[in-house]
């Protein structure tokens, strides 16, 4: 998954937790909202790396019988008896909906389209012990999005301003990956990557003017910047047995990877407390003010199992949880109705959580399924895949029961984050592939969903 990605909108984001951070402008009679919105849905689409395996329904975990498993399942490089050299492109379109409050219809899609060179490795059997070395995009995540003032439920002096913004975010891993065997049926493997993220955000709160396609600034009241990078470390596990000739079964484990990078906020803001709070209405203006915020590659496990039915004809099954909740960490930071002077987690005098306790983000499972034939001749070997997987929403919730109790901004918070009811979308894949005797295999597929659709193009070199 997210997934990382390309001028879009979901991300996709594999992997790995993300930061969140909205800015927000209330008044007690006229109930105004100011919001940068840039990581509010900001997904991560944890992409199973090769063609191969996208055209079987991003299933791979009980397989991994080629280069990519040093991400896959670095368990699996065991299947290996020859060196190996991968290579992989994908394009994407992502289509990412963001809710607009008031509007009609309720969502609108945001997307661009990007191309990158995702997945590089080289796969070295020795004996009982295969090693590997790789290169994967995680994220290459591109968009742009703008929308105007929308007036909300309750009268015409509850509106939401318009807001828009541009977000660019890349997460590459570079690293080493290994595999034993334990015993004949079972092999054990991991794979270490040092990570790095490189975000570049930039948000306005105000109704945008758009002339064509290009969306122009107009009298913005306040906003965000992040340009700032970090790297981290990452880490994989994985295992793969086989209990018979024809059945497999693998699990892995991602750990989350959480990077730190700095955020400016600036303009004019309301302090909104409490209702008959004099200092509901009392202005402030950031001029520069910076946090540090975390953006999380949240962790996730799969299983997955493969079974050859013929000698031809192959079947295969992931189930993956993803832990999305990570994202919400003790940098999580919300403006929304914040006191600028206060602190961003807990008062230090009664520790109460002013920030995370008031938003949630639900873990999720997908599930994967696939199919491979192959068509074997003497000079080369065809292969025709196809498969299905599912695509859980699983937004930013906010806890009206929460720290803001008896808090003016509830209503409008409430009805923004929790309108739209999470649903369970669905994609299908198709990819064909052709070996020519066991040298070179070339591989192609396509993904198509409600939230991207992707071409990926990759080779496997095998050197004797």
């Amino acid at each position: 998954m997210m997934r990382a990605r390309q001028y879009s909108s979901r991300a996709g984001i594999v992997a790995a937790g993300v930061t969140i951070c909205c800015l927000a402008l209330v008044t007690s009679d006229a109930a105004a909202q100011t919001n940068e919105r840039i990581y509010e849905d900001l997904d991560f689409r944890f992409v199973t790396p090769g063609a191969r395996a996208v055209g079987m329904g991003k299933t791979f975990v009980g397989l991994a019988d080629d280069a990519t498993a040093a991400e896959s399942n670095p368990a699996g490089m065991s299947n290996l008896l020859e060196q190996e050299f991968s290579v992989e492109f994908i394009g994407t379109q992502i289509k990412h909906k963001r809710f607009i409050p008031g509007g009609t219809p309720p969502t609108q899609t945001f997307g661009e389209y990007v191309t990158t060179p995702s997945f590089l490795s080289y796969v070295l059997p020795l004996k009982r012990l295969t090693a590997s070395f790789y290169r994967h995009t995680v994220q290459d995540y591109r968009e742009s999005f703008g929308f105007a003032e929308r007036a909300l439920p309750g009268g015409d002096s509850n509106f939401e301003d318009g807001a828009f913004g541009t977000i660019v975010a890349e997460s590459e891993n570079q690293g080493i990956s290994g595999a034993f065997v334990v015993h004949p049926r079972l092999s054990i493997g991991g794979s270490w990557a040092y990570s790095t993220l490189s975000l570049s955000t930039r948000a306005r709160s105000a109704s945008p003017e758009v002339r064509g396609d290009v969306i122009i600034e107009s009298n913005p009241r306040n906003g965000t910047d992040t340009i700032d990078a970090d790297s981290a470390q990452s880490l994989v596990v994985g295992v793969l047995f086989k209990p018979l000739r024809t059945l497999s079964v693998g699990a892995t484990y991602h750990k989350r990877t959480t990077f730190q990078v700095d955020t400016t906020l600036f303009g004019s803001f309301l302090r909104t407390r409490v209702i008959g709070d004099p200092s509901t209405r009392e202005s402030v203006v950031r001029t520069g003010d910076r946090f540090t915020i975390d953006y999380v590659m949240p962790s996730r496990w799969a299983v997955g199992t493969s079974w050859r039915a013929l000698p031809t004809f192959t079947v295969l099954a992931d189930l993956s949880r993803i832990n999305y909740s990570e994202r919400i960490t003790d940098r999580f930071l919300i403006v929304d109705f914040q006191d600028p002077d206060a602190g961003l987690i807990k008062d230090e005098e009664t520790r109460v959580c002013k920030q995370p306790c008031n938003f949630s983000i639900s873990d999720v499972f997908e599930a994967h399924v696939g199919a491979e034939f192959r068509w074997y001749r003497p000079k080369f070997t065809m292969a025709f895949r196809g498969g299905v997987f599912s695509d859980p929403d699983h937004p930013l919730r906010f806890q009206s029961g929460g720290n803001n109790l008896e808090h003016p901004a509830d209503p409008i918070l409430n009805f923004r984050f929790n309108t739209q009811q999470p649903q369970t979308h669905y994609g299908f894949t198709a990819g064909w592939g052709l070996a020519l005797k066991n040298f070179v295999q070339v591989d192609t597929a396509l993904s198509i969903g409600d939230d991207a659709t992707e071409v990926v193009v990759s080779t496997v070199i095998r050197i004797r």
